[in-house]
């Protein structure tokens, strides 16, 4: 990650103040709530997505480099 990144400010802040897209809260309540998932059980959808992204996002670059 560069320091010269846009949202450097906010990735600094998100372990303490979370996410600013309310949507996102919407949705773990949603989940919590109304279909009685545990916080830690979210927040592992949550990690798995984000690796699946990153690891898409670094076989892409993988390929592109091969190119």
């Amino acid at each position: 990650m560069s320091n010269g990144h846009p949202d450097i400010q906010a990735l600094h802040d998100w372990p303490m103040y979370g996410p600013k897209d309310p949507r996102i809260a919407d949705l773990v309540r949603e989940l919590a709530l109304d279909h009685g998932l545990r916080l830690e059980e979210i927040e592992t959808i949550i990690e798995a997505a984000l690796r699946a992204k990153l690891q898409q996002l670094q076989n892409a670059q993988r390929a592109a480099n091969c190119e």
